[in-house]
């Protein structure tokens, strides 16, 4: 008869850094943040509760140590890209292009765990006012290496001082971690690099990668699931699916759950659950609760009455740009979301059109790859600053630089 194996002894070394920095990742790439807990990180890395507190402290402790060893990761990374480009000086606008799509390609394949934390956690400092200090030094490391690289390229001062640049970059570092296997998405992201190091604005020359870039979306949409037909549905749901929407776009997927959103929309949990059976319905609930609300901002007559629109009541925390980061990192665990994330992104700007429209009557430059470009910069700008006012501010100041430039 075979004798039981002996439970393993829990280690008392303290793990060195990288093996704290892969078993995180490890984690959030099953469970997403709300799975990275003390308990389940020290049964990964082979030691007790005791010996992570001891030398770490409490949970903002430990996740500050895991963003100093993401940091210094992406570091590594960074420098060794500084090395391959410091012999070229300047970067033409077709360089640039290509040198900023492979870095976006490794972001999203060998170093994809990483960035994957580091969106996670960039989420997260939405509602976690703890970790926004500890993930200070990270995101002004990454935002010097686009600065850096921009001016290089010769992006406008403006566009890098405000932010747009950088916003711009994660934007598209978001969107590759789901979408990255995607053709058709990967040639739309190109179109878009393109357009940047070529002024933002369409030129007569450029009529080719107009038509290609609206092709490129009808193919991203094809699989698209219709909205849901709400015309008949009782009062209850409208406030369900914006209940859903708010904890998408303020606390990721992990909060949209059947308990939350029934006590947050007042009704009987066994009645939620029949409408919507599925965490994805909430999730697709809370996307379209969103979007209407949007909607019905871009149909403002000027440009200080979307902002009021957008922004009054609860509309502050319905916010599509969180939203799609939200959907991004839930898709590696919830695939059936990739289909919508790829529809959101390739309508990224069609309401920014609308906007241009009336901002910029005239503005013959202004076509619909014009309008994703600026607002991919103000999506990643959004995201990167905690909600309120002074991220509200840089978006203002963003719009109004990426405005001048494209109509210039």
């Amino acid at each position: 008869m075979p004798q039981p194996v002996p439970a393993k002894t829990p280690s008392r070394k303290t793990p060195a850094a990288d093996a704290l920095l892969a078993a995180a990742c490890a984690i959030i790439a099953a469970e997403g943040l709300q799975g990275l807990t003390l308990r389940p990180l020290a049964e990964r890395l082979g030691v007790s509760v005791t010996v992570l507190t001891n030398h770490y402290g409490n949970r903002g402790d430990l996740v500050a140590a895991i963003c100093r060893a993401g940091s210094a990761q992406e570091a590594t990374g960074a420098k060794g890209w500084r090395t391959l480009l410091a012999p070229i000086g300047s970067l033409p606008g077709q360089l640039a292009a290509s040198v900023a799509e492979a870095f976006l390609d490794e972001q999203a394949t060998r170093q994809r765990d990483n960035a994957t934390l580091y969106f996670e956690l960039l989420h997260a400092g939405t509602w976690d006012q703890t970790i926004r200090p500890a993930l200070a030094d990270w995101t002004a490391q990454c935002r010097a290496f686009w600065d850096d690289f921009g001016r290089r390229a010769a992006i406008p001062a403006p566009l890098i001082e405000t932010g747009w640049w950088h916003g711009y970059m994660l934007a598209e570092g978001f969107y590759g971690l789901a979408l990255d296997g995607d053709p058709s998405y990967r040639l739309l992201r190109r179109l878009g690099l393109q357009r940047v190091f070529a002024g933002g604005a369409a030129r007569a020359a450029d009529a080719a990668d107009g038509i290609l870039f609206d092709r490129l979306g009808e193919r991203m949409r094809h699989a698209e699931v219709p909205a849901t037909d709400r015309g008949t549905a009782p009062a209850w749901v409208a406030d369900a699916a914006r209940a859903c929407g708010i904890r998408l776009a303020m606390q990721g997927v992990g909060a949209v759950t059947h308990r939350a959103v029934a006590a947050d929309a007042g009704v009987a949990h066994t009645t939620l659950s029949y409408r919507f059976p599925t965490q994805h319905d909430l999730v697709v609930a809370g996307l379209e609760s969103i979007t209407a609300h949007v909607l019905s901002a871009v149909e403002a007559e000027s440009l200080d009455d979307v902002e009021r629109r957008r922004t009054a009541g609860d509309g502050a925390r319905l916010d599509l740009a969180r939203a799609n980061l939200a959907v991004a990192l839930a898709a590696r665990r919830m695939p059936p979301l990739v289909p919508r994330l790829a529809h959101m992104r390739s309508r990224r700007g069609a309401n920014l059109a609308k906007v241009l429209q009336k901002y910029l009557p005239g503005a013959s430059g202004v076509d619909a790859l014009c309008a994703q470009v600026m607002s991919l910069g103000l999506t990643g700008l959004t995201i990167a600053g905690p909600p309120g006012e002074r991220t509200d501010a840089a978006v203002a100041a963003a719009f109004a630089a990426a405005a001048r430039w494209v109509g210039r």
